[in-house]
């Protein structure tokens, strides 16, 4: 990676820890390892790739559940009641008092800190990283990558035809959009003219470390051929 390239990594659904005084927002231990918490094999993968790039690196402290830091502080699914069909018992009834505390204690530090990075280590490249299950509403998603952008198109397309060459099954804006108004590459990158991607990876691809590795290697080609090609100059 040329040297005039300060990358930051981002994994804004990496952990699944909910403090003890929320009681597991009413859900089952089993529940607390699965994705409706937290982008399962994330945090692991974002570590792994941060290490290779000797790049700068973000990682969400909570679950999703308590506040979702990828999305707006105004979105209605910024503390969300029901995830993947269940019923989020410790979200229904909470207070205003309660919401802006989770704002003030978790969402605000997190984007805080990135933009700390973004300003003191001069970053103009953003990787954001996220998983998904391999079934969606009983049917089974063959897509093994997703690559997600908004208008700001330079980096993801050039991530997309990267893995199209190692003949991987890549969407684009699948399984998710990535023009979400608000949302951290939105707020962060965006707004703010520095290139970015939000990598989505299949959940079952992460779910050892020998895989967790070998999407690590594929990822750091794939972003440092990418990369290699933007028109950045120290």
């Amino acid at each position: 990676m040329p040297p005039s390239v300060k990358l930051l990594i981002v994994a804004d659904h990496a952990s699944n820890y909910i403090p003890k005084k929320y009681d597991n927002l009413g859900l089952t231990k089993k529940d607390v390892f699965t994705h409706k918490v937290f982008d399962s094999g994330i945090k692991d993968l974002a570590i792994n790739l941060s290490n290779k790039f000797n790049s700068h690196l973000v990682l969400g402290e909570y679950s999703r559940l308590l506040i979702d830091c990828n999305r707006d502080v105004n979105d209605p699914t910024l503390i969300s009641v029901i995830s993947d069909r269940t019923l989020i018992l410790g979200n229904k009834k909470i207070t205003n008092q309660e919401r802006i505390y989770r704002i003030n204690k978790m969402y605000r530090p997190y984007h805080d800190k990135i933009n700390k990075k973004i300003l003191e280590k001069k970053i103009n490249v953003i990787i954001s990283l996220h998983s998904f299950n391999p079934i969606f509403k009983g049917r089974k998603r063959f897509l093994k990558y997703g690559i997600l952008s908004n208008e700001d198109r330079r980096l993801s397309n050039l991530i997309i035809n990267e893995l199209k060459k190692k003949k991987n099954f890549v969407g684009d804006n699948e399984p998710y959009r990535g023009s979400l108004i608000g949302d951290t590459l939105y707020k962060h990158a965006l707004k703010k003219g520095i290139y970015h991607s939000l990598i989505e990876i299949r959940n079952d691809l992460l779910s050892n470390v020998k895989k967790i590795d070998q999407v690590s290697n594929l990822m750091y080609r794939v972003i440092n051929n990418s990369i290699k090609s933007l028109p950045i100059t120290s």
